[in-house]
């Protein structure tokens, strides 16, 4: 089997100062991959009463080229597959798509702070760490509009909705952006919470605005068919209002002379 090392492996000549432990790489603002990702943060986020917050920092999930194979491997599978096959440009539907989740820890807060917890409530790192997994659908949230499975969105602003700060001291929120192998979905209003995989012919659910929904969301059903791409670290840090002077006197509760 051959091995394809695309530019989120770990083995890839851009990334060998990097490895199992150092899984975060902080991309430059003025990157043409910060840029990307930041439009899509800006594009989905849809919800008319929430501000658009700023996106402070992004980073790259990477991986072993081992933990991205299987991916590979279910992406040609998609893309061969007669239901997809007059689809020249991206033949397995490939998108960035957003996916909120719990995190316990300060990851992100800062770019030196890129090192995942091991904390068990602490999903995000979990999933940076080993990908998601099918078997933890509903671990958070018990209801399942479209059954077992992984839900992302392209709304940015309907995935902020699912993530959670646990860290008291965090200033900042998170999100990923994952790859994520749409294929040929079946696309849906109403719910339907029995399913377990997507109906013959498809590779995914994708649920429209309109019926049950008021944000679009994808749902695949196989651990392969999506991997975390990018963590987006966004909100305003609180400003510190006054001067050196207040900050002491409220420190110590004692005059200064003026």
């Amino acid at each position: 089997m051959t091995t394809i090392l695309d530019d989120f492996s770990l083995e890839h000549p851009d990334n060998k100062n990097f490895g199992k432990t150092r899984r975060l790489k902080a991309l430059s603002s003025r990157s043409s991959e910060f840029v990307e990702v930041e439009k899509l943060f800006s594009k989905g986020w849809q919800h008319p009463d929430k501000k658009k917050p700023k996106v402070s920092r992004i980073f790259k999930i990477l991986a072993s080229a081992q933990d991205l194979n299987g991916y590979h491997t279910y992406r040609a599978a998609v893309a061969s597959s007669p239901s997809v096959k007059d689809r020249s440009k991206n033949p397995a539907n490939e998108q960035l798509l957003f996916h909120g989740t719990n995190r316990y820890c300060s990851l992100g807060e800062d770019a030196g702070k890129s090192r995942l917890c091991h904390l068990s409530r602490c999903y995000l790192c979990r999933i940076i760490r080993s990908s998601f997994d099918i078997s933890k659908c509903g671990s958070k949230h018990k209801f399942r509009r479209f059954g077992h499975g992984v839900y992302t969105t392209a709304c940015s602003s309907k995935a902020d909705d699912y993530s959670k700060n646990g860290e008291e001291n965090s200033q900042f929120r998170a999100v990923l952006v994952s790859r994520v192998v749409v294929g040929n979905p079946h696309k849906r209003r109403f719910n339907a919470t029995e399913l377990t995989e997507p109906p013959c012919g498809h590779h995914s659910v994708l649920g429209e605005p309109g019926g049950d929904l008021n944000y679009e969301e994808t749902v695949v059903y196989d651990n392969d068919a999506i991997r975390p791409a990018y963590l987006v670290i966004y909100g305003d840090a609180p400003a510190f209002k006054g001067n050196f002077k207040s900050l002491v006197v409220n420190l110590f509760k004692t005059p200064l002379a003026s």
